[in-house]
């Protein structure tokens, strides 16, 4: 498996936990849960990646890693902020 894809797989990881992180409240249990439990999934991925496929550890690997990560964080508090959350009052209402 190469960086690109192992990128490609956090970043879908840790998306569904960004929408948790932006409707808790800001440095709660259930944010830092949000923010923690998916790097716990992506250090398992990461040992399995070197078990099974033999891959090393690489740097560049280590930026796209936090690169996806963060922006999938990022990107899913922004679609819930602006789109989610406001399609809800609107229902609501």
């Amino acid at each position: 498996m190469d960086n690109l894809t192992f990128a490609i797989i956090v970043f879908f990881l840790a998306f569904p936990f960004g929408f948790w992180r932006a409707r808790t409240k800001f440095r709660s249990r259930d944010w830092m849960l949000a923010v923690h439990i998916p790097v716990v999934f992506i250090i398992l991925l990461r040992i399995y990646n070197k078990l099974h496929f033999n891959i090393g550890f690489s740097w560049m690997s280590v930026v796209y890693n936090v690169i996806a990560f963060f922006s999938a964080q990022y990107l899913a508090g922004l679609i819930y902020k602006f789109y989610l959350k406001n399609k809800y009052a609107r229902n609501k209402s």
